[in-house]
């Protein structure tokens, strides 16, 4: 469905070195499954997402999703590929003096739907799946996170994507609402078969939702596994951030006999690492955020 050939980008500043963030990957995710991606900040896993629809042009490589090479379209081309990919930012991107109804329409304008009651309708479809139909009057500054967060779900939906992209779509959200957003995504997954490729640090995130997991590091995929191999005893990942995954949550030595190391990532996966302070919590969520609506 997607697949990512030699990708690198590289950032050019006047009086600088260039900075490679994204370096070589390859990466193939299969229709109607839900990626991750997850590496700690800096990893490069914001800008590979952006260049699944070129919001990041790559400075090499190739770029096809549903069998179309978008890095070989013209901009007007490329235009009309992306209405068939949908993207959920870490920040909502809400327009504020919109009413729900009409930030979720708005996506629908770009696609070029040009009949309003078409729009309409349309609108109040993709509200409807996340179950926020009861706000479509209101505007975003009387939204909880959560609540915006779904409204930004639906703004994505109502275009028909076959393809969903999520940066970082939790990390503002509090355990409760994060479980509660997840179950959308899972849940637009299972029914429309919508391939969901969703970018993380949060390491509960990955586990409750992605079917195969990517780790970045340095702007390179450094692993890759099945998410079910989380669950099988004796995996061992090679890389520390995929040790991570295994672990139990946050583990700090209060006693005061350990000097102040470097900041670098921990080897040992048992220990502090970030995402995991909410474990049990949000584990139990994410098992019951159905119905939690």
């Amino acid at each position: 469905m997607i697949s990512l050939t030699h990708v690198s980008t590289t950032f050019a500043a006047r009086g600088r070195e260039p900075l490679t963030a994204v370096d070589d990957v390859s990466l193939e995710v299969p229709r109607g499954s839900i990626q991750g991606i997850i590496g700690f900040s800096g990893a490069g896993k914001s800008t590979l997402l952006r260049n699944i629809n070129l919001l990041e042009r790559p400075t090499a490589g190739t770029v096809s999703v549903a069998g179309t090479e978008l890095t070989s379209l013209d901009d007007a081309a490329l235009r009309q590929a992306r209405h068939q990919i949908g993207m959920i930012f870490q920040g909502f991107n809400l327009v504020n003096n919109l009413t729900v109804a009409q930030n979720v329409e708005l996506s629908l304008k770009f696609a070029g739907v040009k009949d309003r009651r078409e729009r309409l309708r349309r609108a109040a479809e993709a509200l409807e799946i996340v179950d926020i139909t009861d706000k479509t009057s209101v505007y975003p500054a009387q939204l909880s996170g959560g609540q915006k967060q779904r409204v930004a779900i639906a703004r994505a939906l109502a275009t028909k994507p076959e393809v969903l992209l999520c940066d970082e779509p939790t990390s503002a959200l509090d355990p409760f609402t994060t479980a509660t957003v997840l179950q959308y995504l899972a849940d637009v997954n299972r029914e429309f078969g919508i391939t969901v490729v969703i970018v993380t640090h949060e390491m509960e995130v990955i586990k409750a939702l992605a079917d195969n997991v990517a780790v970045m590091e340095d702007g390179r995929v450094v692993e890759e596994f099945p998410a079910s191999e989380l669950r099988r005893e004796g995996f061992n990942p090679r890389t520390s951030i995929g040790k991570y995954l295994l672990s139990d949550g946050i583990r700090l030595d209060r006693s005061g006999e350990r000097p102040h190391e470097s900041t670098s990532a921990p080897q040992d996966p048992d220990a502090a690492q970030p995402g995991g302070t909410h474990r049990s919590q949000h584990t139990a969520l994410a098992g019951s955020a159905g119905g939690v609506r």
